[in-house]
């Protein structure tokens, strides 16, 4: 069966020739990876190894000198697990790049002819500082790339445009993608993601914003939600990916949250926004308003009374006893919510780096309908053949890696939006 990529950033797939070429053509932004760096280890990264090794100053690179760009944006799976290291790894990327015209035609067509998978639809985030011209004109140059990639008919790149998640960038960012897809009419531009860090973003916020892009049926929106806690409880996080879902996002990415069972978060402790503890009270609240006798009112009342007359800008929740239980109880409800139409993108080795696990075996374990994805596979070392190895020693059944492989054709953005357009049920 070909191969169907699906959770993929465009970027995220450089690799060592890439970026010597990136750094060659124009000076690095070295800014933008120290700062990281230094957030991370409270120190400074050596910058001039690399020019010494004559990185960046020689068109072909000898095997020593790829070994040294890799140490500096491949992760390092002997590091602790976290978003942070994987920043920045992204950021050393970010540092070499200047997604000017040029460069983004250019990189979509090496990107391209790399491609291994018959299908790969790639996701591209531009800075929040640019422009409304310059962010037309950035995403006009990776259709014109994308255009010449589409020339080759043995395989297919698609684009995703991923938005700004801070408002009011990704309202006028999406009115850009309307307009384009009106004066150039094309197939590349499929979809519309929200990506990168989700701290208090949560979906809720743009439920009138997810409601027009539904109506407009020009794009399939995407949705990365529950990929790591941050500053939220196990219990927010799985609200946010059940928000998601109920607002209408077509594919959630990682929604990692969900395999935070009782193994995970008993006589755990969390912090979180006082106000995020009290939307989710409220919101089980709602809920047992509409009859889920499952919710301890009771408790959830007090619960909120001792949250508004909590004067701390956070909150701890200590999940023991009813705490404990009322999480797991709501955790039941949304995966029986979720499980039932649902598509989850899981990326198992970016969760690995990032959580320190792979919710996959729970997907698993509740039938949930899952496609793969490689995520950034430069960095992670990996691909999408490689995932669906990694995949099949984590699941118990091998039939579920192979429907997997069947979701990924069938739910793949450029035949999720001719379901849309043709008005059929994404769950027929």
């Amino acid at each position: 069966m070909n191969l169907y990529e699906v959770h993929t950033h465009l970027y995220g797939c450089l690799d060592e020739d890439d970026l010597n070429w990136l750094g060659s053509r124009k000076p690095p932004r070295w800014e933008i990876y120290k700062n990281s760096f230094y957030k991370l280890h409270k120190a400074y990264p050596n910058i001039e190894f690399l020019y010494q090794n004559q990185i960046f100053q020689t068109p072909k690179l000898n095997e020593n000198q790829k070994n040294i760009l890799r140490s500096y944006y491949v992760f390092d799976s002997s590091k602790p697990k976290n978003f942070l290291h994987f920043q920045l790894c992204f950021d050393f990327i970010i540092a070499l790049s200047h997604t000017d015209p040029e460069e983004l035609k250019e990189i979509a067509l090496r990107v391209f002819h790399k491609q291994k998978e018959y299908y790969s639809e790639y996701r591209m985030m531009f800075s929040p500082k640019a422009s409304a011209n310059e962010f037309k004109e950035k995403t006009l140059a990776l259709i014109e790339g994308f255009k010449e990639t589409n020339k080759n008919p043995s395989k297919i790149s698609k684009l995703i445009i991923s938005l700004n998640r801070e408002y009011p960038n990704y309202e006028w960012q999406y009115q850009i993608l309307k307009e384009i897809q009106k004066e150039f009419p094309n197939d590349i531009l499929v979809g519309i993601d929200f990506a990168g860090n989700e701290e208090n973003d949560s979906p809720i916020n743009k439920f009138d914003f997810i409601e027009t892009v539904k109506k407009d049926k020009q794009f399939v929106l995407l949705y990365h939600v529950g990929e790591i806690l941050g500053n939220k409880t196990p219990a927010s996080a799985v609200r946010w990916i059940l928000w998601a879902h109920q607002m209408g996002v077509h594919r959630i990415g990682h929604a990692v949250a969900l395999a935070y069972d009782e193994t995970k978060v008993a006589n755990q402790t969390y912090i979180e926004h006082t106000k995020e503890r009290l939307d989710h009270l409220m919101f089980l609240e709602q809920l047992y308003e509409i009859e889920n006798q499952w919710i301890p009112i009771d408790y959830v009342k007090q619960e909120i009374e001792r949250v508004k007359n909590h004067s701390q800008e956070t909150i701890e929740i200590f999940y023991k006893e009813k705490e404990l239980k009322l999480y797991l109880d709501f955790l039941n409800f949304c995966v029986e919510k979720l499980k039932r139409s649902a598509i989850i993108e899981s990326c198992p080795t970016s969760n690995l780096a990032i959580s320190g696990f792979s919710p996959l075996p729970f997907f698993e374990k509740h039938q949930f309908c899952v496609c793969l994805g490689a995520d950034d596979p430069s960095i992670f070392n990996t691909s999408l053949e490689k995932e669906f190895q990694i995949a099949k020693n984590m699941v118990e059944n091998p039939s579920y890696i192979e429907q997997i492989k069947k979701n990924n054709q069938a739910f793949c953005s450029m035949n999720l939006l001719k379901m849309i357009q043709n008005k059929k049920s994404i769950d027929s």
